[in-house]
Formats: structure tokens, sequence, C-alpha cells
């Protein structure tokens, strides 16, 4: 039997507001439980992590921790016991401390990929920083979470802006934007908030340094000077065995 190999690409959402509020310290949560939309195997066997930059720079890179959970619970064969499928409980907020009080999901847990700072290559392609791990085998059993931990200073904060008049929301597809020249942060597919995470929509297309189209009309109301944010600043890649 030749054993197939799937690829799945996870674009897990950090709040803007988060974002945009302070750099993301040591043991912080970067994002909480997120679901892994059709990922297709029994095992996941190694993981690439794309971390976008600070205002379009690339980021001195720090460690990342991965945890990863299922939301099938096995129970003991004991004739009484009944199958258990749950999604795994809050691990908090994210740009906070695991919470105190925010347990209940340690038998969902089924995995840890630490990822270093010296995994990630240099500054050579000026925008994000890149890293692949693999050779390791985290079953996989019902619905598959992932949720990150930081490992030292990270910070997504932008000053790209809003660049016209406020405009309501359903008005328009074109951004114009200013500060920051659009390609060195936005790339189509990326879902844009403001700073108070009022949603702007995904980028269709880059048009020049100062605009983007997005792929329909914006969907809260913006305000000119309104910094904005693609809600996935880290991407993962998930490769599995079928």
């Amino acid at each position: 039997m030749i054993n197939k190999k799937t690829f799945t690409r996870v674009s897990p959402v950090i709040p803007a507001s988060i974002q945009n509020a302070a750099v993301i310290a040591d043991t912080e949560l970067l994002f909480d439980w997120h679901k892994v939309e059709n990922f297709n195997g029994s095992m996941i066997d190694g993981v690439t992590a794309i971390v976008r930059g600070t205002d379009g720079a690339a980021q001195t890179m720090v460690g990342i921790d991965l945890f990863f959970a299922t939301s099938h619970i096995p129970t003991p064969s004991d004739g009484v016991n009944v199958s258990v499928d749950t999604a795994p409980a809050s691990l908090g907020t994210e740009g906070a401390a695991v919470g105190a009080s925010n347990g209940g999901w340690f038998n969902n847990l089924v995995g840890h990929v630490a990822i270093a700072n010296t995994d990630f290559n240099d500054g050579d392609l000026n925008f994000l920083n890149i890293a692949t791990k693999s050779g390791f085998n985290i079953p996989v059993s019902g619905d598959l979470y992932v949720a990150a931990i930081s490992k030292g200073d990270l910070d997504f904060r932008n000053t790209i802006s809003v660049n016209e008049t406020g405009f309501a929301a359903g008005t328009q597809t074109e951004i114009t934007i200013a500060t920051v020249h659009a390609d060195k942060i936005f790339a189509p597919g990326d879902l844009i908030h403001a700073a108070d995470d009022a949603v702007l929509g995904t980028v269709k297309t880059v048009d020049s340094d100062t605009q983007i189209t997005l792929t329909t009309a914006n969907v809260d109301a913006i305000a000119n000077t309104d910094v904005l944010y693609c809600v996935s600043p880290i991407q993962l890649i998930l490769s599995g065995t079928v």
C-alpha cells in the first residue's frame, strides 16, 4: 500500500485589536484553539509556519510552541462509558498567558511541536519569516484543532491606514491607503479588519502602493485613518499521511 501525503493550509485568527494593542510576549497566546478545516489524514507529520512582519518588515524571530488537540476523547471500554466527542475548552485570551481557570482541555491534547527561533529563515524575504519542521507523528481522530504560544516578543503592529473619507458598510471595494506601501503588508486572500475589529473584507488585488481592491464591498463601516490588519499574520501548512 502506498501512503498518500496531504497538505492543509491553516489561517488562525489573531484579532486586529490584539495585534494593535501591544507586542505579544513570552508565554502569551498567539491564538486560541483554531479548528482546522478539511485536514485529511490519520496523523500530522510536518508543519510549516509563515510569520508576517512588523509594519512591513521581517521580525527578529522568536520560538513558537504549537499545540494540537482533537475532538475525539477515548473512554474506558467498560461497557458503561460512551464515546465523547467535544471541542477543547478555551486556553484563554490572545495576547495573555494561559488562563489560570482555563482548564478542561487535557484529554483533547494530542501533540506539541516546538519551533525554535533558529528554525526560521533570516530576513532575506524582507516581509516575513518561514520555518518547516517534520519527522513527528501526531495522531488525529475527529476534528483537529491547533493553538500557539509565543516564546518571546512578536510584534504585528502596523501603521498602514485608510486614506479617504469614512464610508458606510457595503459601499465600496476599492480602498485608498497610506503610510506604508500596500504590497509590504497585504496580499490577495488576506482578511482585513480595522484596529477596532471592524471588518473591511478580503483582498482581491493589491493594485498599487496606495490601493487595494476587495472581493466584495466592505462589511462594516470604516473611518478615515483606521489602521488595518491582516487577521491571520501567522499561517500554517500541515502535512499528513492517509
